[in-house]
């Protein structure tokens, strides 16, 4: 439970701080007028609070996949300092920060072996929860095969969730199904912290939240429709659980609508849908980014509640590195800064 305990109110204190030191509007602009990689590590090494993991870094020679690890591993820090802070007042934010750091190295691991090609995983973000960690790097790192990545994850809760979904018989790997159940299992470790809150608060992070949650769903909707005219019933079976932000009734409207244009009608006149700026929306793929934004930035400067401003603060500083990526992919592939624009989310607000 919080209160307005001095543990309280330090979060909140430095939840506001660090996002005082996000980038701004000038920082995207400089960024998208770099032109390669080296130039958008200086920037980001002289200019940004992102200097405390690039400040050893020699710009003119690093490449994308390093700086994308350092990127992220400043994240991490900041979210680590944070929970140092929650573990004093009883929040389980902690739990969901390594759950969540797992399971995206676990779907990286996948991917690469539905690619055939050895894994080379970035591991700085579980590093930082190492004596928490259940996960066996090491032999993670080494598993060329579904069957070795398997092994490596025995006696883990994912082991137990791997299982349910052998290769088919052709050998191809079920990522999908597999990312499904394992969002699945992320998703109600973070329900379960919602119902342990009280008053606004629940309301608050449940709202924040759900509604990531529910346009997630809609996204994947979009997507099984659009590029694989799934069936409702596989439709179905690969979403998360509902957070009834947008109502049941129109999810299944949207499961059986007939196409993706049709899935976006009904999105866009739900209450949620119509938080859409209409020049965003273009970007179906991102949508769980977009629409929740106002909810999270308006929570980080107001809500009093130290569970609502943390998973704020986490959901737009998440946001920010998928647009600093979004710009280092634009630049490597020749894009210029009125292509790129368009794809970022914060820098459109």
């Amino acid at each position: 439970m919080f209160d307005s305990s001095f543990s309280a109110n330090v979060i909140l204190a430095k939840a506001r701080a660090m996002y005082g030191k996000s980038l701004k509007a000038k920082d995207y602009t400089n960024l998208l007028n770099c032109h390669s990689i080296s130039e958008i590590a200086s920037y980001l090494k002289n200019n940004t609070g992102y200097a405390s993991v690039l400040s050893e870094v020699n710009e003119a020679t690093i490449h994308r996949g390093h700086l994308e690890m350092l990127l992220r591993r400043k994240l991490f820090n900041d979210y680590a300092s944070l929970v140092r802070y929650d573990r004093t007042v009883g929040m389980k934010m902690s739990k969901y920060l390594i759950q969540r750091a797992e399971i995206e190295l676990i779907i990286s691991c996948i991917r690469h072996l539905v690619a055939g090609r050895a894994s080379q995983l970035i591991f700085s973000m579980l590093m930082l929860f190492s004596s928490q960690a259940n996960l066996n790097l090491a032999l993670i790192s080494k598993s060329k095969t579904y069957a070795q990545l398997l092994d490596a994850l025995k006696h883990t809760m994912y082991h137990d969730i791997l299982i349910r979904f052998p290769q088919n018989e052709d050998g191809k790997i079920r990522l999908t199904e597999i990312e499904t159940a394992l969002y699945e299992m992320l998703t109600k470790t973070v329900y379960q912290m919602i119902r342990s809150l009280k008053g606004s608060a629940q309301v608050e992070l449940k709202n924040l939240y759900g509604t990531l949650v529910d346009v997630q769903n809609v996204t994947r909707i979009l997507r099984l429709k659009r590029y694989f005219s799934a069936e409702p019933d596989f439709i179905r079976n690969n979403l998360l659980p509902y957070a009834n932000i947008i109502p049941a009734n129109v999810m299944e409207r949207m499961i059986y609508a007939p196409d993706a244009d049709a899935v976006m009608d009904i999105f866009l006149s739900t209450a949620v849908g119509r938080r859409l700026p209409k020049s965003q929306l273009a970007f179906e793929y991102d949508l769980h980014q977009r629409v929740p934004y106002f909810t999270a930035r308006r929570h980080i400067h107001y809500s009093i509640h130290p569970a609502v401003v943390l998973m704020s603060y986490i959901f737009i500083m998440d946001i920010e590195l998928d647009d600093i990526i979004n710009i280092i992919e634009g630049i490597r592939y020749g894009l210029q800064p009125e292509e790129i624009k368009p794809m970022l989310v914060l820098a459109n607000y």
